[in-house]
């Protein structure tokens, strides 16, 4: 206990000292490490888990070069020489993005209450690689999380600055190759921050640039307030223009954009909106575009297609399984001629771009008088359509039509015509069809009425001619084809027409037949100008693409004439003959048959040999033909001792249409598809006829004829 107490006894003082000897040494060599640790302290230490957690992030390798971070309440981070590679597949491509220096800035203390606050992002020349493959793959697809869980909230961003940044995109399925050049410009004064985009490349293999300004990319996430937008797009020769604004443009939730569309054929804007358009003449349209109820609008717009106005709303639901287009379009003033892409044809008086120059060149050397531009089946099935078009007033010096309406639909490659009616003075042109895909083409029935057409108009219309009476008729098509010349060029059917009283010959030949070949006729057929065009009978089935006559029968007040003959859709050919005599009957007035042959673009006429017998037997052909499908009230308008009559009535008994002309609706008969001979005349088979085609009937009342006109002289 003594030894104890004296080692307690020691002074107080020296066991502080050994404390003191013990903490300042090692304080001061904590603080030479910490300060060490500042003075010798590199961000860039933690480069490789930054590499790291990006990497995995995004499935693909990230590197930097190097990282900074300037400490405070908000604090900086930027990486220099950020590079993310491309994913597998994509190897052969440069970096998928690289940037000079990555900036962000992070407020600690709303991430220390778990809010991710990004106060400004900032990237200078910045670049990057998109591609996508035609299957589908594409470099700028990301993994998810792939646990069914819900996305991790977005982070409120306050400003993104881009200096010199630059796009390129590749994408083989779109066969688009376009580069962009991008950049921001900053708030001044009342003026917003705004991105500012120039693009310059390929799309869909046509030439494409563009320009455009918008608000700032963080103000795409701001609900409350109006996205700014301004875009001109050059796509070939088409241009659109695109002003206004949008209301929460990452969910569309709205837009009140004023859209402006120009170019030389609305075909060619498939590839800016995928609605399909037939080709249309040069055009140029604006109107307002909106977003209400789900559906696109492009409402109020006016302008003009051609020579023709246009105008209505086009509105678009891109949300059913086929994009549904929904139309309602009017025009004060139509040009039939600029509405030809509808049926196949050339559009406008000429060409407006190299693809319809092309095809009109094409359809010059088939040889075919029918539209054989093929119909776009995978564009048909692209949309489906509703259309419903009315055109006040029609102004077409080739057709003297007054208006036209037109409802069809397409649903799944279908199309539905339900009516494409012409009004015609007091009476309409209207017709329908279906249009069923079947192959590559289309199954088609086609059926076309002539109702109480008034002579009169068409006689105005045609100048200074004069005219009365009543035109009426149907025609019915069954066929298959990709064309409307394929469609009849295989079709069974018919054309039964009938024009009671008339009017001047030498205007209503040259505009049914075409100028060249009407005046030829005329001529050849010895009719002097202003004969009056009493009465106009035709009836020709058709079968397989070819028209065969049952009846063709043309009086004037001094002439009749009769044909009979083939014109040929299958092959584009005619084959037909035509003979007028005088109605007081004199041997001397028969100048014999008249041939027309050829293509039926451009057909020779020519006189036959014989002169008196085979006259003759053509003029009573014409009596014994079955003629059929005519109006009831032609008996009344040239009496009934004329041929007209005589074929009058037999009005309902065989039409080739399968519809006599009064009837609104088609008789219930046999189809006429199944017809596989033209008639024969009063039941006189092709046996009974000798050498000469005349059969002993025929032979006996000619020979009879020619004796007693002999005797006189």
């Amino acid at each position: 206990m003594p030894e104890l107490d004296r080692h307690d006894s020691r002074p107080h003082g020296q066991g502080s000292g050994v404390l003191e000897q013990i903490y300042f040494p090692v304080t001061g060599a904590l603080a030479a490490a910490l300060l060490a640790l500042v003075i010798f302290w590199s961000w860039d230490w933690f480069v490789p888990f930054v590499d790291r957690k990006a990497g995995e992030a995004l499935g693909r390798n990230v590197s930097i070069a190097h990282l900074h971070v300037r400490l405070g309440r908000v604090t900086r981070i930027t990486a220099d020489d950020v590079r993310i590679d491309e994913p597998e597949g994509f190897d052969s491509l440069p970096p998928f993005a690289t940037a000079d220096h990555l900036t962000v800035g992070v407020n600690v203390w709303h991430l220390l209450g778990g809010k991710v606050d990004l106060p400004v992002i900032a990237l200078d020349r910045p670049v990057v690689e998109l591609a996508a493959h035609k299957d589908g793959r594409a470099n700028y697809q990301f993994p998810g999380k792939g646990d069914g869980s819900s996305a991790s909230p977005m982070p409120q961003i306050g400003e993104l600055n881009i200096a010199d940044g630059q796009l390129h995109l590749v994408h083989a399925g779109l066969r688009s190759d376009m580069h962009a050049k991008i950049h921001t410009t900053p708030a001044q004064g009342n003026t917003d921050a705004r991105i500012v985009a120039d693009v310059r490349g390929t799309y869909t293999g046509q030439m494409l640039t563009g320009h455009f300004s918008g608000g700032a990319l963080v103000s795409l996430a701001d609900r409350a307030r109006p996205y700014p937008v301004d875009l001109t797009v050059h796509h070939g020769p088409t241009q659109l223009t695109l002003v206004g604004s949008v209301d929460d443009p990452l969910s569309f939730g709205g837009a009140r954009l004023r859209l402006t569309l120009a170019g030389p054929d609305m075909s060619l804007l498939y590839p800016l909106t995928g609605v399909v358009i037939p080709q249309t003449p040069a055009y140029n349209v604006a109107g307002s575009l909106d977003y209400l109820d789900r559906r696109i609008r492009f409402h109020d717009f006016e302008g003009k297609v051609g020579s023709s106005d246009l105008g209505g709303t086009l509105s678009i639901d891109p949300h059913q399984a086929v994009t549904f287009v929904d139309t309602d379009l009017h025009s004060r003033h139509v040009d039939l001629a600029d509405l030809g892409g509808f049926f196949g044809a050339t559009p406008g008086d000429h060409p407006s771009t190299a693809q319809q120059a092309a095809e009109e060149k094409a359809h010059e050397a088939s040889g075919a008088v029918l539209p054989n531009t093929p119909i776009n089946m995978p564009k048909l099935r692209a949309t489906n359509v509703h259309l419903a078009y009315h055109g006040d007033h029609i102004e077409n010096r080739h057709t003297p039509l007054d208006n036209i309406d037109v409802l069809l639909d397409v649903r799944d490659g279908t199309i539905d015509v339900h009516h494409l009616n012409f009004g015609v003075g007091s009476g309409r042109l209207a017709s329908s069809g279906t249009f069923i895909p079947a192959g590559n083409g289309v199954d088609a029935r086609i059926r076309v009425d002539m109702e109480e057409i008034d002579l009169s108009r068409l006689m105005q219309a045609l100048g200074n001619y004069h005219g009365q009476g009543t035109i009426g008729g149907h025609i019915m098509v069954h066929g298959r084809g990709r064309s409307l010349a394929e469609i009849v060029g295989s079709g069974n059917g018919g054309v039964t027409m009938a024009l009671d009283e008339g009017g001047d010959i030498s205007a209503i030949l040259p505009d049914l037949l075409g100028l060249e070949l009407g005046k030829a006729l005329l001529s050849a057929l010895g009719l002097p100008g202003r004969t009056d065009l009493k009465c106009l009978i035709v009836d020709m089935p058709l079968q397989e693409g070819v028209f065969h006559t049952h009846t063709m029968l043309m009086e004037t007040g001094d002439t009749s004439t009769v044909g009979k003959g083939d014109v040929n859709f299958n092959n584009n050919t005619i084959k037909y003959a035509l003979l007028t005599r005088s109605r007081h009957f004199a041997v001397a007035s028969f100048p014999g048959p008249l041939y027309i042959t050829g293509a039926l673009k451009s057909p020779s006429v020519r006189p036959g040999a014989e002169v008196i017998g085979r006259a003759v037997a053509s003029v009573l052909t014409g009596f014994v033909f079955s003629p059929v499908g005519l109006l009831p009230t032609i008996e009344a308008g040239v009496g009934k001792k004329s041929a007209c009559a005589d074929a009058i009535r037999e009005v309902n008994t065989n039409p080739a249409a399968g519809i006599a002309p009064h009837a609104s609706r088609p008789a219930r008969r046999a189809d006429v598809a199944a017809r596989k001979t033209p008639a024969t005349p009063h039941g006189h088979g092709a046996a009974s006829k000798g050498s000469d085609g005349l059969s002993p009937a025929e032979r006996d009342y000619i020979q009879s004829v020619w004796a007693g006109r002999m005797s006189r002289h």
